[in-house]
């Protein structure tokens, strides 16, 4: 496969971060959440000199506060942009475990700098995820620049899209925001434009499968998004069974023309 981005998600202990370590190594695993130990074989790379962790002090918001002064966001966010810049011009892939973590790190960042202008801002302004939005944006960019795989999990959630009227404009509430529903369908979680800005993406879960009158819980990922055309979307894949999708990205060839 070529250097590609892809998007994991799904639910807790669907093994995305699992799969996430079956690109192509060296990797540097950029550990959020403090989670890659769990993954399949994770301690067994990790000395083998495979996996390269890289842990960021990420500050945590408060507690008992909605709204703080941010501290330590900024600081964060530079040192994980300048690790991104060096790691894509050294390793086979990059993972970001998890990319929810990293979109909300760039916004606190970019709202801690907007702070130090004006301490009492609580919020970011719509307008302003411009800017936040550029950032993520670039690092994808980076990564297609320097021909490195960028492997993203994510938590998923549920997608939501805004109510319009027969003329086509928002319906809105008695408060003038847009009024917004459920499709019923999941998405990943954090930067909206992940998917779009995707080669690849994967919806984890776990199946229930039986088989001599056992039960036995198969992990499966769903393609939603493939970089080799539409004829790969729905396929599902059992997992650890990577080799399955490798040879998926070849489209069928018509019969008479091998």
């Amino acid at each position: 496969m070529h250097p590609s981005i892809t998007t994991i998600y799904g639910e807790p202990g669907t093994i995305k971060s699992s799969i996430a370590i079956t690109w192509p190594k060296p990797i540097a695993f950029y550990d959020l959440e403090s989670g890659g130990h769990r993954a399949w074989g994770f301690n067994e790379l990790v000395e083998a000199g495979d996996i390269t962790v890289r842990t960021f002090a990420v500050p945590h918001h408060s507690m008992i506060t909605r709204y703080e002064k941010l501290s330590g966001y900024m600081e964060a966010w530079k040192a994980l942009t300048s690790a991104m810049e060096a790691d894509l011009q050294t390793f086979e892939t990059v993972v970001w475990d998890t990319g929810t973590v990293v979109w909300a790190l760039d916004r606190d960042a970019f709202l801690q700098e907007i702070q130090t202008d004006n301490p009492g801002r609580k919020q970011l302004q719509q307008i302003e995820y411009g800017e936040p939005n550029r950032r993520i944006t670039e690092l994808f960019n980076l990564s297609r620049a320097f021909q490195t795989n960028l492997v993203i999990t994510h938590h998923e959630t549920d997608e939501y899209i805004t109510l319009l009227d027969p003329m086509g404009r928002p319906i809105v509430d008695e408060n003038n925001r847009p009024v917004s529903v459920s499709t019923n369908n999941k998405v990943p979680e954090g930067f909206k434009h992940t998917v779009g800005l995707s080669d690849w993406v994967l919806r984890t879960t776990i199946a229930e499968v039986t088989k001599d009158g056992k039960v036995t819980p198969v992990p499966q990922a769903t393609i939603d998004k493939s970089a080799y055309g539409l004829f790969l979307r729905r396929q599902v894949i059992d997992w650890p069974t990577y080799n399955k999708l490798v040879a998926l990205a070849s489209p069928p060839t018509p019969e008479g023309t091998a």
